[in-house]
């Protein structure tokens, strides 16, 4: 069983220690939050665990998670690396952005090293906890940690794949596309709906259901036969009268105007068709009416 620390127990990190001391497929040693009242906050909620005020004094472990935000990775690693405890270990990062290279200053120790990026939304630890089986999580790095890291998290009910560490910014935009930018879209449509008098909660099962629709509609069809609405069938007038109630709402008519010329490769038009309505919608935004 790997002895494992957890270095920035926020939401991922929470979760993750959690799904291993109750799997029982690992042993917690330390907990290094930002503070040592939030690391003990941390070790009540996985349930193990020893709380430490900085990672220069943990003891030694088979197995060094960083969880921070992105932008602490490296020097938390660099922090890591003056631990004289440290050596031939695995650290591990679960950035999605971030490729395992950043965490090259535990090279010179015998460290190996690897990130591992869960694709899920950890807003709350608890209930991340019990849905986590089944999450697809993106991992590359050196062989070795590799190896090790892809049974521990099939084990918490993990699906495992292989992206190549250039990629990782690429891969992550996509990420950030399939789900923040999901509720920032559900909020404007949210707007649009509340300004048009819809009582806020019907609004929102409103929103919900119609994406839920579309969500569902795509796991069955590709992107060309799931489309539906106005562009789908040519409608440019419909276009035009929902931009005009748009006028006093800007920002949502610009991304309306943008994501209307985004969708025009998915619809079924002829050529000329394509031109028109690529026409109308460049014209509308230069216009702003």
């Amino acid at each position: 069983m790997f002895r494992i620390h957890i270095i920035g127990a926020g939401r991922v990190g929470k979760t993750l220690a959690k799904l291993f001391n109750i799997n029982q497929i690992a042993a917690i040693g330390g907990i290094v939050n930002t503070s040592l009242e939030n690391a003990l906050e941390a070790v009540r909620f996985i349930g193990k665990g020893t709380a430490y005020e900085t990672v220069e004094t943990l003891p030694g472990a088979d197995i060094y998670f960083i969880t921070t935000y992105d932008d602490a990775i490296q020097t938390t690693c660099e922090q890591l690396a003056k631990n004289t405890a440290l050596k031939n270990a695995i650290v591990v990062h679960c950035s999605g952005l971030l490729s395992s290279e950043v965490l090259s200053s535990v090279k010179p120790l015998g460290c190996v090293t690897a990130s591992i990026h869960p694709i899920k939304s950890f807003a709350r630890p608890a209930e991340s906890v019990n849905s986590f089986a089944g999450t697809y999580c993106a991992i590359e790095g050196d062989q070795q940690a590799v190896t090790a890291l892809t049974p521990l998290f099939e084990a918490i009910g993990g699906k495992i794949f292989q992206v190549k560490k250039e990629n990782k910014s690429l891969y992550h935009a996509a990420c950030v596309m399939a789900n923040n930018y999901l509720v920032t879209l559900h909020h404007q449509a949210l707007q649009c709906f509340q300004t048009s008098a819809i009582e806020g909660t019907i609004a929102k099962e409103l929103v919900s259901t119609l994406m839920m629709n579309s969500l569902t509609n795509l796991k069955k069809l590709n992107h060309h036969e799931a489309l539906t609405g106005p562009l789908q069938r040519g409608d440019t007038q419909t276009i035009k009268l929902h931009l005009d109630s748009l006028a006093h709402l800007p920002l949502i008519r610009e991304s309306y105007l943008q994501l209307g010329l985004a969708t025009l490769p998915l619809t079924r038009h002829t050529e000329e068709k394509l031109a028109e309505l690529q026409e109308t919608l460049t014209s509308l935004r230069r216009s702003g009416s």
